[in-house]
């Protein structure tokens, strides 16, 4: 069938410094993104796309330089500029890129002062007196970050870029309750778009694992018997979510290691859920941490039916379960855990 001609859209680009160079276009559709690759004439590339809805693309130019836009159906984008200054590069014929250059420009901020705080945390030992004073400015850059995103939801509430800077910050890097919150400030136009629509399956997702909510589950254990999640009702469960190739897991399991030995005579479990795609990775892992409580996995990697189930992004991921299957805590580490457990078994 053939398609619609306002699902096509045009790229005319003309970048001095290019030459017959190489551009890789990519096309971040939220269902699977598309990558075409073009060799420039003279400086001047042009180029056809079908999409299905407003969607950001990426341009990457010879010595890993890039820029990015939004682009519509039925729309005609130039871009004009030089490779050697592609932020004063020139972009026309996008509805929708203001709300783009808006959201970049505050990113860029955030980004640049995000970077100068993890430098300075690499710089210094655990030891020394000033890591506690960058820890805090990392806070500090998470709620301007937080401000940032709630400033632009409600200046641009109906632009499809808005699911995408949500998706971006609270999804990708899980803020359900945030996402979920932001979602429904957007109009039914962002709503409808590619991002929105992707989005607003996460939220759906993502609720599956809110406060309050009473999860269950079966996969596979180590030696390939399934284990049911209720099976364990009665008892505080943490469900963590984790990989043997996930350093910040790895980091993270002494202190789980720590709180299950103080508190799993008192009835207190961890059943641990692997992204592993290999088993040999993942039981080597298991004794080389010393990790003594349950363990499930189907070996699918991030395809993992569980972490596709409740929307897992990113691990660590965890939810912490009451002695009635309930959901109480999210994402709970270190002095964190240590602190809701003492409370609990009090």
């Amino acid at each position: 069938m053939a398609l619609a001609q306002n699902d096509k859209i045009e790229l005319n680009i003309e970048i001095k410094g290019l030459g017959n160079g190489k551009v890789m276009i990519r096309q971040a559709n939220p269902e699977g993104a598309k990558f075409d690759s073009l060799n420039a004439q003279n400086d001047i590339l042009q180029f056809k796309s079908i999409a299905k809805g407003p969607l950001l693309y990426n341009l990457s130019f010879p010595a890993g330089k890039y820029l990015s836009f939004f682009a519509a159906p039925n729309e005609k984008i130039t871009v004009k500029g030089a490779l050697d200054n592609l932020k004063s590069v020139k972009i026309a014929g996008s509805i929708h890129q203001p709300a783009w250059q808006a959201w970049s420009s505050m990113w860029d901020h955030l980004h640049l002062y995000a970077g100068t705080i993890f430098k300075k945390l690499d710089s210094i030992g655990k030891a020394k007196g000033d890591q506690p004073f960058y820890m805090d400015k990392l806070k500090d850059w998470d709620r301007i970050m937080v401000d940032s995103v709630d400033a632009f939801v409600k200046k641009f509430p109906a632009s499809p870029v808005t699911p995408w800077v949500i998706d971006s910050r609270f999804v990708v890097y899980p803020y359900p309750d945030k996402a979920e919150l932001y979602y429904g400030m957007l109009t039914d136009q962002a709503k409808k778009s590619p991002y929105g629509i992707a989005l607003g399956r996460s939220v759906a997702i993502n609720s599956k694992t809110s406060i309050g909510k009473r999860p269950d589950f079966i996969q596979p254990d180590t030696a390939g018997k399934l284990f049911k999640l209720s099976s364990l009702k009665g008892k505080v469960v943490l469900v963590d979510f984790w990989a043997s190739w996930c350093g910040p897991c790895r980091k993270e399991n002494p202190n789980l290691v720590k709180a299950y030995a103080a508190y799993h005579n008192q009835g207190f479990e961890i059943v641990g859920v692997s992204l592993d795609d290999k088993k040999q990775n993942w039981l080597k892992a298991i004794a080389s941490d010393k990790l003594t409580w349950q363990h499930v996995s189907d070996l699918k990697g991030w395809k993992n039916e569980l972490a596709i189930a409740y929307g897992i992004k990113s691990v660590p991921t965890s939810f912490l379960i009451d002695a009635s299957g309930k959901i109480i805590a999210k994402d709970l580490r270190g002095e964190a855990l240590e602190n809701k457990l003492k409370e609990l078994f009090k």
